[in-house]
């Protein structure tokens, strides 16, 4: 898969595969969920960025992350709102409902890990790539994080899961 450049594979990976597993229980504590993807984001940003030869002072890394999840966390609200008012489906249907919404929450955390990491190490390859460039970065992060999922990017994150 060319989705991400194979230097940031394994960091990415193991990215999507943590905000995946947090997905699990952030299902029933949202803040767990944004928490630990935000805590997710800044080590990878941080492993992205060390890999590419640059070392970005705490608050551009913050400021990255910040924007990132600000940009994702209206569509997680709205999403958890969602699981939320299918409760009454879900106990009516545990045996799918719960696998069903784990399954989703996960897949979207990954989804949002994978774009995340993709746009950040292909602007970090830069090598004048500054702090300035990531700040202005943090400010359109949002336009690369949303929308709908191709096919390749689909079927990264489920390679990265089912390794």
């Amino acid at each position: 898969m060319t989705v991400i450049d194979s230097r940031y594979r394994e960091i990415v990976s193991r990215g999507v595969v943590a905000a995946a597993g947090i997905a699990i229980p952030g299902i029933f504590v949202p803040t767990l969920d944004l928490a630990g993807v935000g805590t997710i984001w800044t080590t990878m940003i941080v492993a992205i960025a060390n890999k590419s030869g640059h070392e970005f002072n705490g608050t551009t890394v913050a400021k990255l992350v910040t924007s990132a999840v600000s940009a994702v966390s209206a569509y997680v609200i709205g999403s958890k709102i969602l699981t939320w008012a299918a409760t009454p489906l879900i106990l009516a249907f545990p045996i799918a409902g719960v696998p069903a919404v784990t399954a989703l929450n996960a897949a979207l955390n990954g989804l949002f890990t994978l774009r995340l990491g993709m746009v950040c190490s292909r602007h970090f390859l830069r090598s004048e790539f500054t702090d300035q460039d990531a700040l202005l970065l943090a400010a359109k992060i949002g336009t690369h994080l949303l929308g709908w999922p191709t096919h390749e990017e689909i079927q990264t994150v489920k390679e990265f899961l089912s390794n």
